[in-house]
């Protein structure tokens, strides 16, 4: 068995394209796409029709798929008076609602939004194996705040995997490749196919059992930053600038794991 684990993909169909090139060769029988699915990029209903295609897919949703289905945005901080006494606060709650009406508007044009509504929080699979894998976004606990990534503290990352019943847990929201070893649990992190922690490089992760045991092998695929930037400002994004210069490196990214 082999399976293909993507994740944050953020309406970036170029950097899927390429992922799923490279996976071409690999026979690989079934997907796991770990929700951030649509919101940033500049073709979220294309990213929505390619996942749809894939052999044995099956999707999650994330915190920025809740976003754009509820309108929702994470809130870091105490009070609606902290937000306003912060220019550059409202100004990024402002960016965001743009992004969130763009997506939400093309998706619906595209009859895809229903899409995001279907999507569960979690996914389990038991492998030829015998492991038990579970999928989140960010943790079994939650779709936003602390995630999976290598140098998260232990201590941190215990409380989020108790009771998880699983020998395995895979997860993205926070963009970085990640495996590690807690308590006995296989801990990973496919990166990010859309907005990737290294500029112009997509990551995800390839599970292989073969009924004895379980092999994990992170890849990463160059994609097109500019044809990807180029689209965003045909497409007249209202984030254009921002998520241009993040992809290019430009601009350092936000580490809130509850945005991204």
């Amino acid at each position: 068995m082999r399976m293909g684990i993507i994740a944050d993909i953020h309406g970036n169909d170029v950097a899927l394209r390429a992922v799923l090139k490279d996976a071409d060769r690999l026979a690989v029988d079934s997907w796991w796409a770990l929700g951030d699915l649509v919101l940033f990029g500049p073709r979220p209903a294309e990213v929505l029709e390619l996942l749809r295609g894939l052999p044995g897919i099956r999707m999650l949703r994330g915190n920025t798929d809740r976003y754009v289905l509820t309108g929702e945005q994470p809130a870091p901080h105490a009070t609606a008076a902290d937000a306003v006494c912060s220019v550059d606060l409202v100004q990024r709650y402002g960016a965001v609602a743009a992004a969130i009406g763009w997506t939400r508007g093309v998706l619906d044009q595209a009859g895809s939004l229903a899409v995001l509504d279907h999507l569960p929080t979690q996914l389990r699979l038991h492998l030829p194996s015998g492991a038990a894998v579970l999928g989140v976004h960010a943790s079994p606990r939650a779709d936003d705040g602390q995630g999976i990534e290598p140098d998260v503290l232990d201590a941190q990352l215990r409380p989020l995997l108790a009771e998880c019943d699983a020998d395995v847990v895979v997860g993205g929201h926070t963009h970085v490749a990640t495996d590690r070893l807690l308590d006995g649990i296989r801990v990973l992190n496919p990166g990010s196919v859309g907005i990737p922690r290294t500029c112009g490089t997509a990551g995800w992760l390839l599970l292989e059992d073969n009924g004895d045991s379980l092999s994990v092998d992170q890849r990463s695929v160059p994609f097109n930053v500019d044809a990807v930037a180029k689209d965003l400002y045909q497409r007249r994004h209202p984030n254009a600038d921002f998520v241009s210069s993040i992809l290019t490196g430009q601009r350092p990214q936000v580490r809130d794991q509850s945005t991204a």
